[in-house]
């Protein structure tokens, strides 16, 4: 009977391979990353994801392509560490264009905070007017002024309160004007900030 497995042999063989499938989906869900990037990653691992080389900006700062983008943004910036690698991730949305309420930027932040809450839950969303000494442009109709103007913020934050996955210590979203006066175009950011972060700051807190 040489070249048959015993009954008993083919059933531990299958078992095996069935925890070998489950552990790599397991491993496959705990390392999946924004946009295809992890943290901790070199420019050259970065390049890898990318459909180009990444283009060196300032300090820290790459304008990247990923392979794995959203059609939403149009810009994508990694700040790479020399120690500890890929440590924030900023997505920039292209212009949308918007009345003097904000309407359409405002529709535009609710629909993506949703989308992002079904992988990191409920998030802690600011919507404020903080100039208390000029309470006139308050009013809904200076919305967009206001914003321009660093008075009002529309903004959504994850991980405030709550642990995330993917290596993640917060997932920030808000609002910004890229021209305009009482109405215009705006742009939505998205902010990855990996767990790393903080030993960059330390590390440039040194100087002081």
């Amino acid at each position: 009977m040489l070249g048959l497995c015993p009954h008993w042999a083919q059933e531990d063989k299958m078992r095996k391979l069935f925890l070998v499938m489950i552990f790599g989906l397991i491993s496959a869900f705990i390392y999946a990353a924004p946009f295809g990037l992890k943290m901790g990653m070199t420019v050259e691992e970065i390049a890898e994801q990318c459909e180009e080389e990444p283009s060196y900006f300032e300090d820290d700062i790459y304008f990247v392509k990923p392979i794995k983008k959203h059609p939403l943004f149009d810009y994508y910036a990694v700040y790479v560490n020399e120690k500890t690698g890929l440590y924030q991730i900023r997505a920039i949305s292209s212009p949308i264009t918007t009345n003097k309420f904000g309407t359409e930027l405002k529709n535009a932040f609710n629909s993506l905070k949703d989308r992002i809450a079904k992988t990191y839950g409920k998030p802690k969303v600011t919507d404020k007017y903080s100039n208390s000494s000029d309470s006139y442009h308050q009013q809904d109709e200076y919305w967009f002024y206001s914003l321009r103007e660093g008075s009002r913020e529309l903004s959504a934050v994850w991980g405030y309160n709550s642990a995330l996955s993917d290596e993640l210590k917060s997932v920030a979203l808000e609002c910004t004007v890229s021209s305009g006066f009482d109405e215009g175009t705006g742009q939505l950011v998205l902010y990855y900030y990996f767990k790393n972060a903080s030993a960059v700051e330390d590390e440039q807190d040194e100087v002081f």
